[in-house]
């Protein structure tokens, strides 16, 4: 450990199960789920509670969104009345939330407001958050694919909020993809800033959340987000009952994972039936090549590319890095050949029962029922000669050099 800030210390959480939960179900939640999951998490000893987006209908449509996306005044409460709990924050997206939309704090049911940004729009951000703060509000700004900053970035990043008198900055692993050895230098240059706290928003892409937590706490970080039975979008997110049990196992009496464990009998272990989150495989792909989860799960749901095709697109959309997800660079990759759908040679035919857009290629059918081995370069390609002769002369199998077989074999 190199100074104090890297010993073990108290965090606290924020429980956000409506607000990411919401992007599975567009914010339809029943109000009477959510004012169970508000007084679950005060009964439990979690501090925070994100109830949800602010949006307008400037930017959303009544019609297609529930009305967690908008979480109006009056229902935030209605939700929460009579129950003596969790401080309440909201979330808005930069480009679709203004100081506007909030009136004065004293008005309000919410504490904190939260702005998820990417990096080319942080500096506005942290203006929107300076007159959102002047209404009465606790502000935090979100920087998302934080994960992905270069330690330029990093540093650039760390010099813009260090005077931003913002009472929360966090730092987002948008896509999953950040291991716990990488933690350290993505939480370091935000330690120190007066008056401003850390904050950790894990996923679950590469199975990393519990795990990248327990790191950002340990390397100074403040508080952490989390949901219910880690609902959310793509792998989900930390689970609500895990860090809470956590800290009730270390001893801090605050907290009981009873009540959250219950709820999610009651209401999460249906709903997960009806509509499902959590690892799969699209999404630990995403978190491998840190994009979108949406890059992957479409080219998986095209059910025409391969896993090596699937993996080549996404190392093309990686290289592009990417702000979000875009349908367009995924169109594009498709359209132009650089995955599947092979072009046929002259004369070629479409193979009956093939996959759509797929062609008949000359060596298709040519080792039909043979056997392959194939065989790597190294030291004990040579050490075992003999060996691997004898296991040929066998069972006569193709050979397929990985690389270089230094006319050892042929």
């Amino acid at each position: 450990m190199k100074d104090s800030r890297r010993r073990y210390r108290d965090f606290e959480i924020l429980d956000c199960t409506i607000r990411d939960g919401g992007y599975l179900n567009d914010w339809k939640f029943d109000k009477g789920l959510v004012r169970e999951v508000y007084r679950a998490v005060s009964k439990a000893g979690v501090p925070v509670i994100e109830i949800g987006f602010r949006g307008t209908d400037e930017h959303f449509d009544r019609k297609k969104y529930g009305p967690w996306r908008f979480s109006d005044e009056a229902l935030l409460k209605e939700t929460v009345e009579g129950i003596d709990g969790a401080k309440i924050a909201l979330m808005g997206d930069f480009g679709r939330i203004s100081a506007d939309d909030f009136v004065p704090r004293a008005e309000s049911a919410a504490d904190i407001v939260r702005i998820a940004a990417h990096k080319g729009d942080i500096a506005e951000t942290i203006r929107i958050l300076g007159r959102i703060k002047k209404k009465g509000y606790k502000t935090s700004l979100n920087a998302m694919g934080y994960g992905n900053y270069t330690k330029a970035e990093l540093r650039k990043f760390a010099s813009m909020v260090r005077n931003a008198g913002l009472d929360y900055v966090y730092a987002v692993d948008s896509y999953g993809s950040v291991f716990p050895n990488e933690i350290e230098g993505l939480i370091d240059p935000l330690l120190g800033i007066r008056g401003t706290k850390v904050g950790f928003h894990p996923h679950n892409s590469l199975q990393m959340a519990f795990a990248n937590t327990l790191e950002a706490v340990r390397c100074g970080a403040d508080i952490v987000d989390s949901t219910f039975y880690g609902i959310g979008r793509g792998a989900g997110n930390l689970p609500t009952e895990i860090i809470v049990l956590y800290k009730e196992l270390l001893g801090d009496g605050k907290y009981n994972a009873i009540p959250v464990l219950n709820c999610i009998d009651r209401y999460f272990l249906p709903m997960k039936k009806e509509i499902d989150w959590g690892y799969q495989l699209p999404f630990m792909l995403s978190g491998m090549y840190k994009c979108h989860p949406n890059y992957a799960s479409g080219l998986i749901n095209y059910r025409e590319y391969t896993i090596d095709e699937i993996c080549k697109a996404m190392e093309i959309i990686e290289r592009k890095n990417p702000l979000g997800y875009k349908p367009a660079i995924l169109k594009e990759i498709i359209e132009d050949g650089l995955i599947g759908k092979m072009k046929a040679p002259t004369g070629g035919k479409r193979q009956a029962g093939s996959r759509k857009g797929r062609v008949s290629v000359p060596y298709a059918g040519r080792h039909a029922g043979k056997d392959f081995l194939i065989l790597a370069n190294g030291p004990s390609l040579k050490q075992n000669k003999d060996k691997i002769g004898a296991f040929i002369k066998k069972t006569d199998p193709v050979i397929l050099g990985a690389n270089n077989l230094s006319g050892l074999f042929v």
